[in-house]
């Protein structure tokens, strides 16, 4: 059974207009009673909490728990540490899934061979008609393609990894400000990564808040700078 095998984290922070959506996608992903969604709340001054409970109220098929996060890196560290399954998920509250089979597939594909230990994948644009995000999230798909032959990373959207392999890492690193799931993905090996492409959509509200500019700027400057720690270490204000 699937709660047997996997359990979810998803950090979240004033999340009010995706995070009833998001559950309600996993809970028909799962199908089965029992899955357990760590949600590490950073401290929400909206209603994403009240939405929390009133879908916990009407749905009884998650497990759901709702524990003091902080920064992203802090909230998924966090609730990692509590899970005791072979593999962890970690989701953005934002996504949806491409199909209705998507977090079945990729668990089979972990339990089908034993010597994989992170599965990524790359988004898909999905909302308002928007050509400047279809071209970056185009773009960030090829480029995540033709990288995960030799040289893989993964999004914090959408990441299963072994929870031995997750610990054996040391976890994300807390001290970068963004791009942690860039850092700690690219740790594991080629042969033991695999990417499936278009699992997830998002839509461009990150876009639109950090300013699409400054979000190719960045992506740019963290290709250049892919080598060097420090260079994550420093504040690009992306969480605002």
């Amino acid at each position: 059974m699937i709660k047997d095998y996997l359990s979810i984290v998803i950090p979240c922070k004033n999340e009010e207009n995706y995070i009833k959506r998001t559950l309600e996608e996993i809970s028909i992903q799962i199908g089965i009673k029992g899955t357990r969604v760590i949600i590490a709340d950073g401290g929400s001054s909206d209603s994403t909490l009240q939405k929390i409970e009133e879908f916990i109220k009407s749905n009884n098929r998650l497990k759901i728990e709702i524990i003091d996060g902080g920064t992203v890196s802090i909230g998924r560290n966090k609730g990692a540490a509590l899970v005791k399954t072979p593999f962890i998920l970690f989701l953005d509250a934002d996504i949806t899934f491409s199909n209705l089979s998507t977090i079945c597939m990729s668990l089979d594909s972990l339990k089908k061979n034993a010597n994989l230990e992170l599965i990524g994948t790359t988004p898909k644009y999905k909302g308002e008609r928007d050509l400047a995000a279809s071209i970056i999230f185009f773009i960030n798909n090829i480029t995540s393609r033709i990288m995960s032959i030799t040289d893989p990373f993964a999004i914090g959207a959408f990441m299963i990894i072994s929870r031995k392999k997750f610990i054996d890492l040391g976890g994300f690193d807390e001290k970068a400000h963004q791009s942690e799931d860039w850092l700690l993905s690219r740790q594991i090996k080629s042969k033991k990564f695999k990417l499936i492409p278009n699992l997830i959509t998002q839509d461009n509200r990150r876009f639109k808040k950090f300013g699409y500019f400054k979000m190719i700027k960045m992506v740019i400057k963290n290709w250049f700078n892919r080598n060097d720690k420090n260079y994550f270490y420093e504040d690009q204000k992306y969480w605002g």
